[in-house]
């Protein structure tokens, strides 16, 4: 344990002093020292002993900087471990300092893992894991950071038969960013290894300093879990859970926002047949995954098979991946979506923005020298469907081996259509002898593949029987012109016509156009300011401003049409306004282009057929905001009209003056009003009266609403409705020029 002197005292120098008049003091300055024994590891340790634990401490070379002090500095190697192993008890733990990147200038991070019972199948116990990192910033420009997560879990869980919850997590971040794992990244997720398994991250095999690291700096090539972000905050939550004693599974939500708002939900599934019992014949782990940003427009659904997966026998492996994505609004590649099922075509250039998934299969070894694979795929775009599947079969012997493949892959593309289909299967031998001092191979195979593309049809057939192979082309090649489509043919792809190019009015306007067809009649607008755009379906090579002089260009890309193989395209939007018949000088608006991503299988000008889906910005059209109103120097002419007022009967002076009589009798306060009313509502004459009343004017199916029943009601509360006795003007008539009323 460090071991400091005492420390002395000293008057404080600002000469203070306390209520009763004695002088302050303050410490005196004293450099920190540390006591260390030269023959411990630079990692401190806490071993238990009767009296509780002791922390051994590290050596560390004097100097500045180097204690373990508020606004110190620790090397990442340095910090305090604590382990405890005593069955049936396990506690490990660790505390750590790091340097942290600016504008941060340190991370003091701890983990702290328990674990009583368990650790054997079908064993209860109990289990947790909490962590946290406190991030300090170097300057006072930003916000700490911080984070705190923790797991609690139990073996075999709580709940019946049906469900059964075996743990539970939540998280909190402020000023923090959370990656948010992939597919490739859920069965390694740190998080969801707690609820799942919680040796993974602080068991008798583990270290948590690593799993600290891994937190927050990361490992290798892999970045950090989290990392400090100022602005950002995330909350996740998540259960594991077993249902009907088959499934195994954990889900975790995840809400993050600050500098892209991002809803998730992840979670891994694995099952078991049979359930009891060493021998398995099937398990099935896979990790499931839904993402959602909103505001940068992208949904992600994916799904994976873990490669611990296996059917009929642990030989027998599975993999694949499934993934749904969908870009939307501002993103980039807005417009474009994919569906696939273990991959793509080979002959599909896909693009970087898809999900990189492997192929749907299994691989069996049996016995050693025989192998068993399959695989397949399925994959839908806005440009291309693609399916296909192979089947491999090998024997390896020594100097002997055997194989017999097949393979089948579709692509069919629309707009212009195209197909492209092939079939292949080989079955061959191969064996070799030594002779003398010479190895000689011998390979045998017969091979069978068929190719057909179209339009233009066209295909090739290749034949291999043993040395001997030859291919034999019919048709036309591959991607000739004649697949291209004319304009009737291209023009039915693009929206209809009173889409293709919009006007949008925005803030400032009060009504738009006329009542029986909005796009038609002026606009009314207001004088404090007005926004409208153009937007088009069309790509846009220049916009055209008016102005007094010279019009103001926005310029935009270039296009062609891909499916004509049309590759020099150009197109001009001119716009013009007018007010009260003379042109307004769009100088003075303020001017906003806007780019719009749209499939370049469309609009491509480079006319490769063999573009991937991504999606390029062109200009689409344009924002426009009238400058600030000019109030001028003066009000203008007022009128009389302007002055106009209401009269009021019957006349009187203006202002009043102490001649002017009352226009109605003095009010009075006569007294007994009060019990009058709770006497005299309800009585039996009222309620006969009240009730000839609402006869007569249910004949005449008029509502009288809660009248009936609210006025006897209000003899029981009349007391407290007058706090006093109200004042009384005797009935009368006011004459006014009108008549008297």
């Amino acid at each position: 344990m460090p071991i400091t002197a005492p420390r002395s005292t000293a008057p404080d120098p600002s000469g203070a002093t306390d209520g009763l008049g004695r002088p302050k003091t303050v410490v005196a300055p004293m450099a920190y020292t540390q006591h260390t024994h030269p023959g411990l590891s630079s990692r401190s340790r806490a071993v238990p002993t009767e009296d509780g634990f002791a922390v051994l401490n590290p050596p560390r070379s004097p100097g500045p900087g180097t204690a373990w002090l508020p606004g110190g500095k620790l090397d990442g190697e340095q910090g305090i471990e604590i382990v405890y192993r005593k069955p049936p008890l396990t506690i490990m733990g660790a505390l750590q300092v790091q340097d942290a990147q600016s504008p941060y200038r340190a991370v003091v991070g701890g983990l702290l893992t328990f674990a009583f019972g368990g650790g054997e199948p079908g064993k209860r116990g109990l289990y947790g894991m909490g962590t946290g990192a406190v991030v300090f910033p170097e300057g006072s420009d930003t916000d700490t950071s911080f984070f705190g997560f923790a797991a609690l879990g139990a073996e075999p869980g709580v709940g019946i038969p049906a469900f059964r919850l075996r743990g539970i997590a939540a998280g909190f971040g402020w000023n923090s960013h959370l990656r948010t794992p992939g597919l490739a990244d859920l069965h390694t997720f740190p998080f969801l290894q707690a609820l799942q398994d919680p040796s993974a991250i602080g068991g008798d095999d583990t270290d948590p300093v690593r799993v600290l690291n891994t937190l927050t700096s990361g490992t290798g090539s892999a970045p950090p879990w989290i990392t400090a972000k100022q602005g950002d905050l995330w909350v996740t939550a998540g259960i594991a859970f077993t249902i009907a004693e088959l499934i195994d599974g954990t889900a975790m939500a995840l809400v993050q926002t600050g500098s892209d708002l991002t809803l998730a939900l992840l979670g891994t599934a694995g099952l078991s047949f049979p359930t009891k019992g060493d021998k398995k014949y099937a398990r099935i782990d896979a990790g499931l995954q839904l993402v959602v940003k909103p505001n940068s427009g992208e949904l992600t659904v994916a799904a994976s098979i873990n490669p611990s997966s296996f059917i009929i026998s642990e030989d027998c492996k599975l993999r694949g991946g499934v993934g749904l994505m969908i870009w939307y609004g501002d993103h980039p590649n807005a417009g474009d979506f994919v569906f696939s099922v273990g991959g793509y075509h080979t002959a599909y250039h896909a693009p970087e923005h898809y999900p990189q998934l492997s192929r749907l299969g299994f691989d069996w070894s049996l016995g050693g020298n025989v192998t068993i694979s399959g695989s397949a795929y399925f994959a839908l775009t806005p440009r291309a469907a693609m399916a296909g599947g192979a089947l491999a079969v090998r024997y390896s012997a020594g100097v002997i081996k055997a194989w017999c493949t097949a393979q089948v892959d579709v692509l069919i593309e629309w707009n212009p259509f195209y197909i492209d289909a092939s079939l292949a299967l080989s079955i061959g031998v191969e064996g070799s002898v030594k002779v003398l001092f010479v190895r000689i191979t011998v390979r045998l195979e017969v091979g069978v593949s068929l190719r057909i593309w179209g339009p233009p049809t066209g295909g090739e057939a290749r034949v291999k029987v043993w040395f001997i192979s030859f291919t034999i082309g019919f048709g036309q090649s591959q991607r000739g012109s004649d697949n291209a489509l004319d304009w009737p043919a291209t023009r039915a792809m693009l929206p209809e016509q009173g889409a293709r190019a919009r006007l949008r009015p925005g803030d400032g306007l009060v009504t738009e156009g006329s009542p029986e067809d909005p796009w038609q009649g002026d606009w009314l607008v207001k004088a404090s300011g007005f926004t409208f755009g153009t937007d088009t379906q069309v790509p846009l090579t220049r916009i055209e401003l008016a102005t007094k002089d010279e019009d103001v260009v926005v310029s935009g890309r270039d296009f062609g049409i891909h499916p004509m193989r049309v590759t020099e395209l150009g197109t001009t939007q001119r716009i013009e306004i007018t007010l009260e018949g003379e042109t307004v000088d769009l100088a003075r608006w303020k001017a906003v282009p806007q780019f719009t991503a749209l499939p370049p299988q469309m609009w491509d000008k480079s006319g490769d057929p063999e573009h991937g889906d991504g999606q390029v910005q062109y200009l689409t059209g344009v924002t426009l905001s009238s400058g600030e109103p000019d109030y001028g120097g003066s009000t203008g002419y007022i009128g009389e009209d302007t002055f106009k007022f209401d009269p009021l009967y019957p006349d009187g002076s203006a202002p009043l003056s102490a001649d002017d009589r009352p226009l109605v009798p003095a009010p009075t306060r006569p007294g007994g009003v009060v019990g009058r009313i709770r006497e005299t509502v309800n009585a039996a004459g009222q309620r006969a009266a009240r009730a000839k009343v609402h006869t007569l004017m249910d004949g005449l199916d008029l509502v009288t609403g809660g009248a009936e029943t609210e006025l006897p009601g209000y003899a029981d509360m009349v007391t407290a409705v007058f706090t006093a006795e109200p004042l009384l003007v005797p009935a009368g008539a006011v004459h006014t020029p009108e008549g008297e009323i």
